[in-house]
Order: structure tokens, then C-alpha cells, then sequence
């Protein structure tokens, strides 16, 4: 496979070669195909419960469930004190 890659990718993948990161263009090249590629599979089951936590969240402060944060790192603070 022959690919063109900007000057500025180039020279990212030939710095990462040169800082010994990786041995060859090549695997630089893989592994930040890697990288990127599991960085944007997540399953429909972990969406969900995100989507569930964040329902959730929104829910409570509606319901007028929640703390200022200031009051939440007190509290830390003072439990952290007392240790």
C-alpha cells in the first residue's frame, strides 16, 4: 500500500522513530492506526450506562438532589482531616 501523509504527520512519526518509540515508520504508523482505532470503538452497552449516569445526574439536579461543590470538598477536606 503506498499513502501520502502531510509534512507535519511525517515529521511526527519520524520524531516518534527517532525518540526510539518505534522502530520503523511502519509501526509508528500501526500503532497509531491502533490507537485511534480502539480510542473510537466503545460497545452500545457502555453508551448506555453513560447515557443512564448522565440521565441520572440530570434527574437529581432537576429534582433539586445536589450540592454545591464548594460544600462537597469541605466535607473531603474535613474527613481527610480527621484521618
Amino acid at each position: 500500500m503506498d499513502i501520502s501523509l502531510s509534512p507535519s504527520n511525517e515529521q511526527f512519526l519520524q520524531n516518534k522513530v527517532a525518540e526510539g518509540i518505534y522502530k520503523s515508520i511502519n509501526e509508528a504508523v500501526n500503532a497509531t492506526l491502533n490507537i485511534a482505532i480502539s480510542g473510537n470503538c466503545i460497545s452500545q452497552e457502555h453508551l448506555d450506562m453513560l447515557n443512564a449516569d448522565l440521565q441520572k445526574g440530570l434527574d437529581d439536579y432537576e429534582a433539586g438532589k445536589y450540592s454545591e461543590g464548594t460544600e462537597f470538598f469541605d466535607e473531603l477536606i474535613a474527613e481527610y482531616e480527621q484521618l
